[in-house]
C-alpha cells in the first residue's frame, strides 16, 4: 500500500564550504532528488512532515567525522532527527500512514531503513508533532541526559544553563527546575531573557551582550553555581568556570561561540580547575542510548503534568531550509528551530 504521489522530492544540499563570512542560506541549495524505488525489505518510504535543525551541525561543514555523523563536503545531503509519515512499508511495524522518528536525511520523500525510526504513539498529531523534536525528542533526551545522566543534578541546587533559550538549553533550564534545582539562564536578546524567566521556569537570566559574562553571572548567581550545563563555550563556559563552587561540575554539551571558527579557543581559566576542584565533563548522547525509557517516562509525565512544554521556532516549506540553518546559527531563534513540511504525498 502507498499513497500517491503529488510533488518531485526534493532535498537539500551543502553547496559550498563556508568562506570567511561563516555559514550562510548560500552554503546550501535546495533542488530536484530522485524518485525513490519501491521499498525493499527492511524499508519504508517515508514523507517529512518536521525537520529538526542542530547547530552542532556547522562543526562538520569540511570538518571530520563525529558520534553525530561524518564530515560534510559540498554535494552532501546532511541527515538530522525529524518527524516523518510512513507511505508504503516493508515493515508491519511501521504501517502506512503511521508516524515515526528519526535521523534521515534533508529529503522531502524517500526510502529510509526500518530500524532507524522509532514509532510515534498513534496520537501523535494531537499531542503535536513538534514535541517529538524537542521536549521529548533528541534534544530533550540530550538536556536530560547531560543534567541527569551525566550532571548529576540535584534539588537545590543552583544550574547554570548557557544558550538558555535554544533548543537543548530550552530543555534543559525547563528539566533542572521540574528537578527541583535554582536555574540562571543566558540568551542572546532582552526578548529572550523576558522567555525564560516569564515562561520557562528560571529563576534569574541575562543578554550575554549586556557586558561581560563573568560579571553578568557573578550578579545573577552571587553564591555560586553549583553545576553549568554549556552549550556555547568561549567567555560563557569561562563565567561559568568562574562561578562554580569548591568542587562544581560543568557538562559541556555544545559550543555555539566556537563553530565556524579556524581555531577553537579553550578557557583561559582553567587553572580554576585545579584548586577548585571542578569537574568538566563532555558528552554525546548516543553513547546513553540505554537511559531513553526513563527520559521518556519522567519527561512524559512533565509534558502531561503541564510542567514543561514545547520551546521552537517553527518555518514553513522546505525551501526555507538553507535560511533557517543560517539563522539558527545567528541567533534568530527561539527553541528548537523546526521546518514544517504540508502534506505533498
Amino acid at each position: 500500500m502507498s499513497t500517491a504521489p503529488h510533488e518531485p522530492p526534493r532535498e537539500a544540499r551543502l553547496a559550498a564550504l563556508p568562506g570567511p563570512e561563516g555559514v550562510t542560506a548560500a552554503t546550501f541549495t535546495v533542488r530536484p532528488a530522485p524518485e525513490p524505488a519501491p521499498p525493499g525489505p527492511g524499508e519504508v518510504l517515508v514523507a517529512l512532515r518536521r525537520l529538526g535543525l542542530n547547530a552542532g551541525l556547522a562543526h562538520r561543514i569540511g570538518g571530520p567525522d563525529t558520534a553525530y555523523g561524518p564530515g560534510l563536503r559540498p554535494g552532501d545531503v546532511p541527515e538530522s532527527d525529524a518527524v516523518v509519515e510512513i507511505t508504503a512499508s516493508a515493515d508491519p511495524a511501521l504501517p502506512p500512514g503511521s508516524f515515526a522518528v528519526g535521523k534521515v536525511p534533508w529529503r522531502t520523500y524517500g526510502a529510509v531503513r526500518a530500524d532507524a525510526l522509532r514509532p510515534l504513539p498513534a496520537d501523535a498529531p494531537r499531542t503535536g508533532l513538534e514535541a517529538f523534536l524537542t521536549v521529548l525528542g533528541h534534544v530533550g533526551f540530550t538536556a536530560w541526559t547531560g543534567l541527569v545522566t551525566v550532571g548529576a543534578v540535584r534539588a537545590g541546587e543552583t544550574v547554570f544553563v548557557s544558550g538558555a533559550a535554544g533548543g537543548v538549553g530550552g530543555c534543559a533550564t525547563q528539566f533542572a527546575r521540574a528537578r527541583g534545582a535554582r536555574v540562571i539562564g543566558s540568551a542572546g536578546s532582552p526578548e529572550k531573557v523576558a522567555l525564560l524567566t516569564r515562561e520557562l521556569g528560571a529563576d534569574a537570566a541575562f543578554d550575554h551582550h549586556a557586558g561581560d559574562a563573568t560579571e553578568l553571572l557573578r550578579a545573577a548567581a552571587p553564591d555560586g553555581v553549583d553545576l553549568a550545563f554549556d552549550n556555547v563555550g568561549g567567555a560563557q563556559l569561562e563565567a561559568a568556570i568562574e562561578a562554580l563552587r569548591f568542587r562544581g561540575r560543568a557538562v559541556l554539551c555544545g559550543a555555539a561561540s566556537q563553530y565556524g571558527r579556524e581555531q577553537v579557543r579553550g578557557p583561559a581559566n582553567y587553572l580554576r580547575m585545579i584548586y577548585q576542584e571542578l569537574t568538566l565533563r563532555g558528552f554525546t548522547v548516543t553513547a546513553h542510548e540505554e537511559s531513553r525509557a526513563a527520559f521518556e517516562a519522567e519527561v512524559g509525565g512533565w509534558v502531561r503534568a503541564g510542567r514543561v512544554r514545547s520551546l521552537h521556532t517553527r518555518l514553513d516549506g522546505f525551501e526555507a531550509v538553507p535560511e533557517a540553518f543560517a539563522g539558527l546559527l545567528a541567533g534568530r531563534h527561539t527553541g528548537r528551530t523546526l521546518i514544517a513540511v504540508e502534506e505533498s504525498r
